[in-house]
């Protein structure tokens, strides 16, 4: 019996998709394994500042991974943004200025006062390009020439492009350096955590990209 032309390329796509999901099947470790390292890339370098990704608040274990950098000599400075939320809205337990209890704490520590500085950025949507826009103007201002960013996980990739697409004019070199606070690169597949962040991450990188914050490219 004869076959169409039309039900010849039907059946060559549809082979062409099984054989394709059959691979993905096969490989899936691999290719999550590398998924999750394009999201979150991490790497050894060298920098003016450290630039160390918060919110509303910041955790402790990013914080010491920036002073590692800082006392390894890989970085002269730490730069620590935070976002500026009403204190009605801050971790209960924390009472008075967020901003100042962090640079006690860096002080105790014993960082001298020229190695570290915090900012609390304005929250403008988009968040993560008009806090970049902030950080490294101010940072141009001040002839830093090169940055570690230091991100939260499956954020990374977004806040990496982000920060390399402001800091492109400014002239100011952009590392990712991702922090895995509760999942790593080897078991965030079996981790709720880890897949949720990296499901909701995706995402947001490819809105970023559709609305135009980050040039179309990867």
């Amino acid at each position: 019996m004869k076959i169409s032309k039309a039900k010849g390329v039907l059946i060559g796509i549809c082979l062409i998709v099984l054989f394709t999901s059959v691979l993905a099947y096969l490989f899936r470790d691999d290719l999550l394994f590398k998924a999750g390292c394009f999201m979150a890339p991490v790497g050894d370098y060298h920098a003016d500042v450290a630039i160390i990704e918060g919110t509303d608040f910041i955790s402790t274990g990013i914080v010491m991974s920036g002073v590692d950098l800082l006392i390894s000599g890989k970085i002269k400075r730490l730069v620590i943004v935070l976002q500026n939320i009403a204190p009605t809205d801050r971790p209960y337990g924390i009472k008075g200025n967020y901003t100042e209890l962090i640079r006690k704490e860096l002080e105790i520590l014993g960082l001298k006062e020229m190695e570290f500085k915090v900012i609390a950025v304005p929250i403008r949507n988009p968040i993560t390009l008009n806090e970049a826009r902030v950080i490294l103007q101010g940072l141009s201002r001040e002839n830093v020439k090169s940055a570690i960013l230091l991100s939260t996980g499956f954020h990374t990739r977004r806040s990496y492009l982000v920060y390399q697409h402001i800091g492109l004019p400014l002239k100011i070199k952009i590392f990712p350096y991702a922090y895995f606070p509760t999942y790593n690169l080897s078991d965030w597949r079996v981790k709720s955590s880890g897949v949720r962040d990296f499901e909701v991450e995706v995402a947001k990188l490819f809105y970023y990209m559709i609305k135009g914050y980050i040039p179309f490219k990867l």
